[in-house]
């Protein structure tokens, strides 16, 4: 049943959060500045084509299994909790906004949905990632055991984790399981045959999202503002980087929390190479191999974008 891990570990975190709220001092809440709504357009100056390529390539993740860009498929349904009510509103919110520039699925409006994408404001970021090591290692992602304490390791102030599924080229659907291993309730696993296209541009093999968790450590965040971290965890939301630590060359929300970090280089808002990556990751044949994914993606931004 999708979405029980989710709210299992929501749950979870709820009651950590009130059990240790007399033995932690109040950790200091990000500031609520002036939010952005608008897409930050950065100059051609300031977005030569070596570094857009460089760009696409740190941000470009492959799945461990399958080794592809895995996006959402089923619609996405974000819960925010741990921060005061109307900013866990206004990044789930934000995420929402973003998925449909974006052309990403969206859960229905007219009924509830199960979340499937998981925010977690929390001062005891390891308390969680230690009881989803233990219980829930499936929301860790696909990898081998031997691998489980590196990857439960919170690193950065925000950090994601995401569960993926590789869906065949006639639609069957199967986890991308830790070692190989029990779902527990993420999806239903097993050892099926995969049916491949045979076409010379990919075999038709695709990599999806099933759940996403973002965890924001609220002792590092200390006079942040809502607007450009809800952007970052938008990002995060939708797309799997792999260089948030690492200052990129182009003005994009994925140096908000990167070190040695020049302040054009680090925007208050998603820039319209944030956007337009999105919309390539969104817009591209999912069974293509991984160059040629991000080929596409790079096509489309070159698209949109002109002249730089």
């Amino acid at each position: 049943m999708k979405g029980f891990p989710i709210l299992l570990l929501a749950s979870a975190l709820a009651f950590s959060l009130t059990a240790s709220a007399q033995e932690q001092p109040k950790p200091e809440e990000p500031q609520p500045g002036t939010a952005v709504e608008n897409v930050i357009v950065t100059a051609p100056a300031l977005r030569t084509e070596r570094a857009l390529d460089n760009f696409i390539i740190a941000h470009s993740t492959p799945t461990p299994w399958l080794g592809k860009i895995a996006r959402w498929k089923t619609g996405i349904c974000p819960l925010t909790v741990g921060l005061p009510d109307r900013f866990d509103q206004y990044i789930s919110q934000r995420i929402l906004r973003f998925a449909v520039m974006a052309g990403a699925p969206r859960a229905p409006d007219d009924r509830p949905c199960r979340p499937n994408i998981l925010v977690l404001a929390t001062p005891q970021p390891q308390a969680i990632l230690d009881f989803m090591s233990t219980k829930r290692p499936a929301l860790l992602g696909a990898h081998y055991i031997s691998q489980r304490q590196k990857i439960a390791t919170m690193t950065l102030p925000v950090q994601a984790w995401y569960s993926t599924a590789t869906e065949d080229f006639r639609g069957f659907i199967v986890a991308d399981l830790p070692s190989r291993a029990l779902g527990y309730g993420v999806m239903g696993g097993g050892f099926p045959s995969l049916y491949v296209s045979g076409s010379r541009t990919g075999d038709g093999l695709k990599s999806e999202f099933t759940t996403a968790v973002i965890i924001v450590d609220t002792r590092k965040i200390g006079g942040q503002e809502i607007g450009p971290l809800a952007d970052y965890i938008a990002m995060l939301a939708l797309s799997q980087g792999q260089s948030y630590g690492t200052c990129q060359d182009v003005p994009t929300i994925n140096n908000l929390m990167a070190a040695n970090c020049a302040a054009g280089l680090k925007p208050s808002a998603l820039t319209d190479i944030d956007v337009t990556y999105l919309r390539g990751l969104y817009k591209m044949d999912a069974g293509r191999s991984f160059l040629g994914q991000r080929g596409s993606i790079a096509f489309e931004m070159r698209k949109e974008l002109g002249g730089y």
